[in-house]
């Protein structure tokens, strides 16, 4: 294969994206449609593991701050109940 056959991503998706005289019959097919929702699945669960993990860590910062606090509270108690 040379170089000059070489298309980045962004050529091919181009290339793939226009239309020629052959390929609108076959765009037009039902083929078309699972590819539309194979992309809207994948969106889906990606937005829907980045909410997840989103809320794990949520979850972790909040009990750090919680213990950050809590220790904070223990050694001014020390600092001010110690003669």
């Amino acid at each position: 294969m040379a170089d000059d056959d070489r298309l980045t991503r962004q050529q091919y998706r181009q290339q793939r994206s226009q239309p020629t005289g052959h390929d609108t019959q076959e765009q037009e097919s039902p083929t078309a449609e699972p590819s539309a929702s194979r992309q809207a699945y994948a969106a889906e669960n990606n937005r829907a593991v980045e909410e997840a993990k989103t809320k794990r860590l949520a979850r972790k910062l909040n009990w750090a701050i919680a213990g950050l606090v809590v220790g904070i509270i223990i050694v001014f108690l020390i600092l001010f109940l110690t003669p």
